[in-house]
C-alpha cells in the first residue's frame, strides 16, 4: 500500500502552489506522485487557499479536507509490483526478451504483452538520458552539508575531538559560508543556518540541505519532530526546504563539491603547517581561524573554470540584491516531543514538568518549546500553554487541570502533601518541608491541618502566614495558626507583633548540647 500522507508534506506542496511553483517540479524536489498534487491543487482551489494574501489552512482545517475528499487518492499498486524482482532480473541480468518474460509470466500473473513493456520501460530504463547545463538563477538556492576534517584538540574541553565543518554555499555564486564544529546536532545545525544567513546579509529562496541526522531522514518527512523544528526556522526566516532525495547527490553537487575542494585544498596545508610547528594533532581554534582567513583570501577570489570571475564578484554584481532581506529579531530557537500524559495529569519536557488537563490522560500530545514559553496540542489543536521552567524538573500547573477533589489523593501521602503544599506556594512548600523533615514527631496531621487553613482563610493568607512563621523560625503549625487567627499576616515582615505573642523564646543551644556522652565536649 502507498505511505500514507502527513501534514507536513500537506503544507509543503500547499506553499510551492501557492508560490507558483509547477506540478512538475514539485514532484521533482519532493518525490511525491502528480495524482498527489493535483488533488492537493483541487482542494486547495475550492478552499480558496491558493491565493498567497490569503492565511494557511490550520493543520486540522488541511488534513480534514485531504482525507474527506473522495475520489483523489493515489492509485493502487501495480498488478506486477509482487514480481518486481524478478522482473528486473530477466530484464538487466539475463536481457530475455518482452516475448519470454511474458510466457515466463503467465499463470502468474494476467497482463498483456504491452502492459509488460510498459511496465519494464517505466521502472528499469536502459538508454542513459541526456542532460543539460543547470542555469542557476541569483538568490535562488542555498545548499548546505557537513564534511569531516578528523581528529582536533579542543582547548575548552583539553581532549581530543571529532571535527567537522559546516558548508552552506549558494548555488548561483559559489560563494560559501563555513564554520569549524565539534558535532552535527540539531542546534549546531540550525545555529550554523543563522550564522550562514547573518554572514551572507540575507537569505535564499529555497536550502537544499542533506539527509544528514540533524536535519531531514530521507528525504524530510519520515521524522516529522525534526522536520517541524527546521520548518519554525524556515517559516522564521522565509525560506522553503527543498531536501535532497535519497541517493540523489547530483541535486547537490555544489556543495559536495565544495566539501571537497576545502579537503583536498585546505586541510592538506594547514595538516603541513602545523607539522612544521611541531604540532601532533590538529588545533580547533587554529583551524577554525586559517579556515576563515583562506576562505576570504583564497576560496571566494579564485577564477571559476568557464565562467571566468570569482564567487566574491558574483555575488557582490549579482546575487547580494537577491536575497531576502533578515527578519528584525534571530529565531528563538523551538523543540518540539511527543511525551505521553501520565496519571498525575503533567508531561515531562527538557527536565521539567508541566501539567495538562486531566481529561488527557494516557493521551500522546505534542510540545513545543521556546526560551520563553512551552504550548501542548492534541490532535492538532492547542490545550494549554505555560511559562518556560527557569530551573531544572520545576513543576508548571495551573489548578483548572487538576481532576475534582484532588486535595483527596494528595492527602494520602506525604509526596501528595508536598505536592499540594508545592501548588499553594514557595513559603507553604518551605514549612511543610520542615515539619515533615523531622524525624521524631510525625508529620501528616499537622501538615494536613495547615493546608486547610487554605480553605478557611484563602491561599494568598495562608502564603504570607508561611512566610512570616519561616523569617521569625517558628515553622510550625501552631505558628502558622496563631498567626492567621491573629491576622498578623497583614503586617509588615519585619513588623514583630509582641502583645499578640509573635515573638517566641527558644532555646538558645540545640537539644543535646548538654549531653555527657558528647566526645567533643568536656564538663567544668
Amino acid at each position: 500500500m502507498p505511505r500514507r500522507i502527513t501534514v507536513l508534506e500537506l503544507q509543503d506542496i500547499l506553499e510551492r502552489l501557492r508560490q507558483g511553483q509547477s506540478i512538475k517540479s514539485i514532484r521533482r524536489e519532493l518525490g511525491r506522485h502528480k495524482t498527489v498534487i493535483r488533488k492537493v491543487k483541487r482542494i486547495a482551489a475550492r478552499g480558496g487557499w491558493l491565493d498567497p494574501q490569503k492565511p494557511l489552512p490550520t493543520e486540522r482545517d488541511l488534513i480534514d479536507a485531504y482525507e474527506g475528499s473522495a475520489g483523489d487518492t493515489a492509485g493502487e499498486p501495480h498488478a506486477l509490483d509482487r514480481l518486481k524482482d524478478d522482473i528486473r532480473r530477466w530484464a538487466k541480468e539475463e536481457e530475455y526478451s518482452f516475448v519470454v518474460m511474458h510466457n515466463l509470466l503467465k499463470g502468474r500473473v494476467s497482463c498483456s504483452e504491452s502492459t509488460l513493456r510498459r511496465y519494464v520501460h517505466k521502472n528499469f530504463p536502459n538508454s542513459p538520458k541526456a542532460v543539460m547545463v543547470r542555469q542557476t538563477i541569483a538568490g535562488e538556492v542555498m545548499e548546505v552539508d557537513f564534511g569531516y576534517l578528523g581528529i582536533s584538540w579542543d582547548r575548552n574541553t583539553q581532549r581530543r575531538r571529532k571535527t567537522w565543518f559546516f558548508s552552506a554555499r549558494l548555488r548561483h555564486s559559489r560563494k560559501a559560508y563555513r564554520e569549524v564544529v565539534f558535532d552535527q546536532k540539531q542546534n549546531t545545525f540550525f545555529s550554523c543556518h543563522i550564522h550562514a544567513f547573518e554572514w551572507f546579509g540575507g537569505v535564499a529562496k529555497k536550502v537544499t540541505p542533506d539527509n544528514t541526522k540533524a536535519a531531514i531522514i530521507k528525504a524530510s518527512f519520515d521524522d516529522p519532530l525534526v522536520n517541524r523544528a527546521y520548518r519554525s526556522l524556515a517559516e522564521h526566516y522565509g525560506f522553503l526546504i527543498s531536501p535532497c532525495l535519497p541517493r540523489r547527490p547530483e541535486l547537490k553537487g555544489g556543495v559536495e563539491s565544495d566539501v571537497k575542494y576545502v579537503k583536498r585544498n585546505f586541510l592538506p596545508l594547514f595538516k603541513e603547517h602545523q607539522r612544521q610547528r611541531g604540532k601532533e594533532f590538529l588545533d580547533a581554534e587554529e583551524l577554525a581561524e586559517e579556515l576563515d582567513k583562506w576562505n576570504l583570501e583564497v576560496a571566494e577570489v579564485r577564477i571559476i573554470q568557464k565562467v571566468g570571475r570569482s564567487p566574491l564578484e558574483i555575488f557582490e554584481e549579482e546575487e547580494r540584491a537577491a536575497l531576502k532581506a533578515l527578519p528584525a529579531n534571530r529565531w528563538d530557537p523551538v523543540t518540539f516531543k511527543e511525551p505521553s500524559v501520565g496519571t498525575d495529569w503533567r508531561v515531562q519536557f527538557e527536565k521539567a514538568f508541566y501539567s495538562v488537563p486531566y481529561a488527557f490522560i494516557g493521551r500522546t500530545v505534542l510540545v513545543i518549546g521556546n526560551s520563553k514559553i512551552v504550548r501542548i496540542f492534541c490532535d492538532y489543536e492547542e490545550i494549554t500553554c505555560h511559562e518556560r521552567a527557569t530551573r531544572p524538573w520545576e513543576y508548571k500547573w495551573k489548578a483548572e487541570h487538576a481532576p475534582p477533589n484532588v486535595e483527596k489523593y494528595l492527602n494520602v501521602s506525604t509526596q501528595g502533601l508536598r505536592m499540594w503544599a508545592g501548588r499553594l506556594g514557595p513559603s507553604v512548600e518551605a514549612v511543610v518541608r520542615r515539619i515533615l523533615d523531622d524525624k521524631v514527631v510525625d508529620g501528616i496531621r499537622p501538615v494536613r491541618g495547615l493546608l486547610r487553613f487554605s480553605q478557611k482563610y484563602s491561599p494568598e493568607r495562608l502564603e504570607a502566614a508561611c512566610k512570616r512563621a519561616l523569617a521569625y523560625e517558628t515553622p510550625t503549625y501552631m505558628s502558622v495558626k496563631r498567626i492567621l487567627k491573629n491576622e498578623l499576616d497583614r503586617l509588615p515582615l519585619k513588623q514583630p507583633a509582641e502583645p499578640s505573642g509573635q515573638l517566641q523564646f527558644r532555646f538558645k543551644r540545640p537539644i543535646g548540647y548538654f549531653d555527657t556522652l558528647r566526645p567533643d565536649k568536656t564538663l567544668n
